[in-house]
């Protein structure tokens, strides 16, 4: 399993720390374990946190937030306890479906939002002024929110959680329901926000996960089963799979060219019949011959490389229950 060393590591310089983190539901033969003694080190950056339904992502970022109760273990929010007010102060939420107060205006829903977090009326305004300019809502501040696209709503979601300027910014599912335009656009502002505060995101859009995160952290089963940076986890992947993609101006023709040579365990044409896939069991004479083989053939190469895996491949292959690491 590839994770982060987390041996001498002070919690009191991260932003999210947890040791042996656990919630459990219920007692006697109804209980159930949610999160199962988790450690996490999140420093700033966007961090992302994965798993399936179930694999206790939502009870995690719940305790961190200080809205459920943590059963054994500890968390800390920049050194302070989870839950605690010392912590509270410096956590921007955005829950999967925020409870947006449909008849303000998107003006008077972040200056309400402002007062909340203890900013005085000149302070509530002035940030809001500066939030509607920040996710282009100056025009509809006046509208009430209801009124409002989904797009919209995230954006004015996502702004009340940064109206008291977080230190950590904790998102669940921020763009789900929306259309690839909202998307994108929501994507764009986390990454910008993540060069001067810690993002920690859960998302199921494994492909947004891979835009915006440095490092991420899969739960399954209550678990965490690896943790690193997404670079380093793909190319340790693609080096422990070592396949190899070829294609060619006919593909059917190296394909047989390559069936019986002794410096290759298996090769195939994908489904769709786009590329050769090549798992060598000599792979730098895999290099040095096959380019020699299709110049000799007349075969024009137009593409030869190992194959890159996307995050998607690696978590489907995690999920697997004959998964043993990577």
């Amino acid at each position: 399993m590839l994770k982060v060393k987390s041996m001498n590591i002070n919690p009191n310089s991260l932003e999210i720390w947890s040791k042996e983190l656990t919630k459990i539901y219920g007692k006697g033969e109804q209980k159930i374990t949610a999160v199962d003694e988790i450690n996490l080190f999140v420093k700033k950056g966007v961090h992302g946190f994965l798993g399936p339904n179930g694999a206790g992502k939502s009870s995690t970022i719940n305790m961190l937030v200080g809205a459920i109760s943590i059963t054994n273990g500890q968390a800390k929010i920049k050194g302070n306890n989870a839950g605690s007010q010392d912590a509270k102060k410096f956590i921007g939420f955005l829950p999967q479906d925020p409870a947006l107060y449909g008849r303000m205006t998107g003006e008077q829903y972040l200056q309400y939002f402002g007062r909340v977090s203890g900013f005085g009326k000149e302070k509530a305004i002035e940030k809001t002024k500066e939030l509607l300019k920040q996710f282009n809502l100056t025009e509809a501040k006046n509208r009430k929110i209801k009124t409002y696209s989904r797009g919209m709503k995230q954006k004015i979601a996502l702004a009340s959680a940064l109206i008291k300027e977080p230190h950590v910014l904790i998102l669940d599912e921020p763009t789900s329901n929306l259309d690839p335009v909202g998307r994108a656009e929501i994507i764009k502002e986390i990454r910008a926000l993540s060069k001067n505060i810690c993002v920690f995101v859960s998302s199921h859009v494994l492909s947004e996960i891979e835009q915006m995160c440095d490092y991420i952290t899969i739960i399954n089963k209550g678990k965490i089963v690896l943790t690193n940076k997404i670079e380093n986890i793909k190319e340790t992947h693609s080096k422990a799979n070592n396949v190899y993609i070829l294609n060619t101006n006919s593909n059917k023709e190296a394909l047989k060219l390559l069936e019986n040579q002794e410096f290759i365990e298996k090769v195939w044409i994908d489904a769709r019949g786009l590329n050769i896939h090549i798992i060598p069991s000599d792979t730098h004479t895999l290099k040095q011959k096959v380019p020699k083989i299709l110049i000799n053939n007349n075969i024009l190469l137009e593409k030869f490389s190992q194959e890159e895996f996307t995050l998607e491949d690696i978590f489907l292959e995690m999920m697997n229950d004959n998964f043993r690491g990577i």
